[in-house]
């Protein structure tokens, strides 16, 4: 699915519901080293804040799969790195499970 900033933020419930269909599109064609914390924000929206993340990053959830649970299980992070100057060195998807 081609990247909808509009459609990035939209919730179904309480989960994001293109977010995991225009990841790869977001990574290939509109992400790119060299961008602004402020050009970032500006095309994503402000990201989620998480206690764990490494310095001069910044995580947007992309899905989180609960189960039969109240705990995640699994899910994937978009992971954006800066350097000091606030410009996009890095970014990655990255999968993680509990």
């Amino acid at each position: 699915m081609k990247f909808d900033a509009e459609k990035w933020n939209e919730r179904d419930d309480m989960f994001y519901a293109y977010r995991e269909k225009m990841v790869a599109d977001l990574m290939k064609n509109h992400l790119k080293q060299g961008m602004t914390h402020k050009e970032v924000l500006n095309l994503l929206g402000n990201s989620e804040n998480y206690q764990n993340d490494p310095p001069n990053t910044i995580g947007y959830e992309i899905m989180v799969d609960y189960g039969w649970n109240i705990d995640p299980r699994k899910g994937k992070t978009l992971y954006i790195e800066f350097t000091n100057d606030s410009i996009v060195k890095d970014f990655k998807l990255e999968e993680w499970k509990h």
